[in-house]
């Protein structure tokens, strides 16, 4: 759902490994002060609060990922191309500039000092073909840090960027298709609208399959009497 509520589409299917929803109330006791009976409920009334929900998914789709980094997705389609002479001003003690692309092709990487247009030997410097950076080689001839034009070739990106940080809050439409593995029967569960926050760090590096945990309340959908339902189909 989007920040006003109108559905985007959905995501899925998915490999949810914990789907929780508790529903709970405030107890509100009217006591008893009188001599006989101090102390000893006159009124229990059990007041409602809004549903909690909690959802564990260790697929991750950019969409997912989007979700658990609070951020907004966007398509990259950068295309091919070649870079002549770009102006390079590669630092001291080998510390690494970003160049203008990224991607590069392996082949056809050369080097030209900014100064005379003296050509410069590959050993001097050192490429991230896929981050698209550059550096000069430890006790090379450039290490002191200079100014050189660099020529190349980098390959197209297509694929989805996440921007993350972006919301304060996930708005989400959660449809559920289960099935009770001891009466073999399906289940449906529908819940129009979750607002959910990530609980837990996205961990990049992590040696074990990503798992991303959203928590949060059910709000009233509009036009609904109840924050979700579960249907047990019998045939």
């Amino acid at each position: 759902l989007d920040d006003t509520g109108q559905p985007t589409g959905a995501v899925g299917p998915i490999n949810v490994t914990k789907l929780e929803i508790k529903v709970s109330a405030d107890e509100k006791v009217r006591e008893s002060m009188k001599k006989d009976s101090y102390g000893q409920a006159l009124d229990i009334v059990q007041i409602g609060k809004p549903t909690e929900c909690t959802i564990d998914m260790d697929d991750q789709p950019a969409e997912l990922l989007a979700m658990a980094l609070l951020g907004d997705t966007a398509t990259v389609n950068t295309g091919s191309g070649t870079v002549t002479d770009e102006l390079v001003t590669l630092p001291a003690n080998s510390r690494w500039v970003k160049l203008a692309q990224a991607n590069l092709a392996t082949a056809g990487v050369s080097a030209l000092l900014a100064a005379d247009d003296s050509a410069v030997d590959a050993t001097e410097y050192e490429i991230n073909y896929a981050l698209g950076m550059a550096r000069a080689v430890a006790g090379g001839a450039l290490a002191a840090g200079v100014a050189i034009k660099l020529s190349y070739s980098h390959n197209a990106i297509s694929g989805t960027v996440i921007k993350g940080g972006l919301r304060p809050q996930i708005n989400a439409h959660i449809y559920g298709d289960m099935k009770n593995l001891a009466t073999g029967k399906a289940a449906n569960l529908d819940i129009p609208f979750a607002i959910l926050a990530p609980t837990s760090a996205v961990d990049f590096m992590a040696s074990d399959f990503v798992s991303t945990t959203l928590a949060g309340k059910l709000k009233l959908a509009e036009g609904k009497t109840e924050p979700f339902t579960y249907t047990q189909i019998d045939s």
